[in-house]
Order: structure tokens, then C-alpha cells, then sequence
């Protein structure tokens, strides 16, 4: 069978092409450390490459949505330490004024400092996260969820402009975690406003013509209505503390998910140079025996020279 001199220069030409073309791929990949520059290359790592990356973004994403969750949560945690401290010191007032060697004045001046916690507490039930968005409105985040206003007898009184609903954030591929409080849940509920409980606080200390059994009477109904609200905002920043606890956890268990990620992924594209290298020197040997052999086979002067 003859060959013809064409066909030499045919398969010859071919051959010496391919193997430049791995000399030249492998040498792309020594320097860009990938195993592969694109995912023809190895499409089997390519694709499980591609699973993982968008298993990590999502797990990142995660990440992203516990860290605004716990900003939220300490601010309502801290909203409400302040507010457990306050009603414990307006408790604490309650039990001062219901000494009977108290004079009209004496109770005046406890009446201005309930006032002044009475403002205080309204502050805090409208506090923010620092982002705007008031913690503890419900749904309704986007204005204070507690507003001053009198009713029909112009008695001043504190409307609730939010509603029970929980926001939810996604902190996990099967969790979620609630990220706003009901303020009313807290402060008006069950039979007791401590709005309400506090203004009457105030004008039956201020009220000069209330017998000591009656000024008894309502020291006491006030202070059954301020711990009963304490209960409740302790009760709630329980359950904020414990959520912030859970959130903590996932952040170790996502921290340790975005390692094995960042591993997984290193295995499937990072180039093993030890290998690289040694695969290159094979790829170069054989591609200058090949033009070596051209060379006598087809005997140009071309790859004498080159020779």
C-alpha cells in the first residue's frame, strides 16, 4: 500500500496540531491553577463544580439573612431589657408611694417620675432596627406602631397602628425564624394597657381628695396591671434570646457547610500542579519526538531547520 506524500503532510500536520494544542491547554492551566479552562474539559467536574457553587451561594445567602436577623433581634432584645428595667423601677415606685407617711407633694413627685417613665416606655415601643423599620409593629414596620391620641373624653390614651402579624426570615434551607415582636401582644393585651394602667397611676397620685383605702386600692390595681406586662415583655425577650441562641448555632453549622463548599470545590477545579507538571513534560517530549519523526518521514527542509 502506498502513501502519498500528501497524506504524510495530512496526518503529520494533524498529529503535531493536537499535540500542541494539549502542550498549549496544559500550560493555560498551570497558569490559571483550574484543572480545566472551560467545562468541555472535564464536564462531569464542571457539572458537580456547578451544584456546588450554587449550593454555597445559597448557604451565603443564608448567612446574609441570619446576620439582619440578629441586628434585628438585638435591638428588640435591648428595646426590651430597657423596658424590663423600667417597669421594674416604676414597680418599685408603686411600693414607695404606698407609704402612708407620704405627703400630697411626695406623691406628686412620684407621679412626674412615672410620667417620665411612661414617655420613656413609649419611646422604646416604638424603637427602630437603625434601619427605620420599627420592631415591634407587626407587618406594619414602615411607621411608629404606638401614637399618642386622647379619646372621647380627652383623656390622653396610646393607640396600637400595627397589627400580630411575625416577619419571617429565611435562615436556613428548612428554617425560619420570626424577626418582629407584637408590641400590642406585649403592652395592651389581656384586659391590661400599661399606657392606660400608668396615666391612671399618675392622676390618682396627683388626686388630693382619695382616701388612703382608695389610694391602697388603686396602688394595688396598678401594680398588678405593671407586673403582668413585665411578665410579658420578660416572657418575650426569653423567647428573642433563645431565637438569637438558635441563630447562633446555624451560623457554626453555615460556617462549617461554606468550608466543606470552598473544599469540595477545590477538589473539582483546582489544578493539581505536581501532575500538571509532570504531564506537561510528557506532552512535550512526545510532541518534539513527533515533529522529530515528521521530520525524517517527510523529510523537510523546513523541519530540518527548525530540527
Amino acid at each position: 500500500m502506498r502513501i502519498s506524500t500528501s497524506s504524510i503532510y495530512t496526518q503529520g500536520g494533524s498529529q503535531i496540531s493536537y499535540l500542541q494544542n494539549q502542550v498549549s491547554t496544559t500550560q493555560q492551566e498551570i497558569s490559571s491553577g483550574q484543572a480545566y479552562l472551560n467545562p468541555a474539559g472535564n464536564p462531569v467536574n464542571a457539572s458537580q463544580a456547578l451544584v456546588v457553587s450554587q449550593q454555597q451561594a445559597a448557604n451565603t445567602q443564608y448567612g446574609s439573612n441570619r446576620q439582619a436577623a440578629e441586628t434585628s433581634l438585638n435591638m428588640a432584645g435591648s428595646a426590651l431589657s430597657s423596658m424590663t428595667t423600667l417597669l421594674q423601677s416604676v414597680n418599685s415606685l408603686v411600693v414607695s408611694a404606698g407609704n402612708p407617711g407620704l405627703n400630697a407633694a411626695d406623691r406628686s413627685n412620684i407621679a412626674t417620675q412615672i410620667k417620665n417613665d411612661y414617655n420613656s416606655l413609649l419611646s422604646l415601643a416604638n424603637s427602630t432596627d437603625g434601619n427605620g423599620n420599627y420592631l415591634f409593629g407587626g407587618y406594619q414596620n414602615a411607621s411608629p406602631p404606638f401614637v399618642s391620641a386622647t379619646d372621647a373624653s380627652g383623656n390622653p390614651v396610646v393607640q396600637y397602628t400595627g397589627d400580630q402579624g411575625q416577619i419571617m426570615a429565611q435562615v436556613g434551607p428548612n428554617q425560619q425564624v420570626a424577626v418582629s415582636v407584637s408590641g400590642q401582644a406585649m403592652l395592651q393585651s389581656a384586659g391590661t394597657d400599661i399606657f392606660s394602667t400608668l396615666n391612671n397611676l399618675t392622676s390618682l397620685l396627683n388626686n388630693n381628695t382619695l382616701t388612703p383605702a382608695q389610694i391602697t386600692a388603686g396602688l394595688s390595681t396598678a401594680s398588678n396591671g405593671i407586673q403582668q406586662t413585665l411578665n410579658r415583655v420578660v416572657q418575650t425577650s426569653a423567647t428573642v434570646g433563645s431565637t438569637l441562641s438558635q441563630l447562633s448555632q446555624l451560623d457554626s453549622a453555615g460556617s462549617s457547610l461554606d468550608l466543606q463548599y470552598s473544599q469540595s470545590l477545590s477538589t473539582l477545579q483546582n489544578l493539581d500542579y505536581a501532575k500538571a507538571i509532570t504531564q506537561l513534560s510528557e506532552q512535550t517530549t512526545t510532541l518534539q519526538a513527533a515533529q522529530q519523526s515528521f521530520v525524517k518521514i517527510a523529510n523537510l527542509s523546513l523541519f530540518n531547520y527548525i530540527n
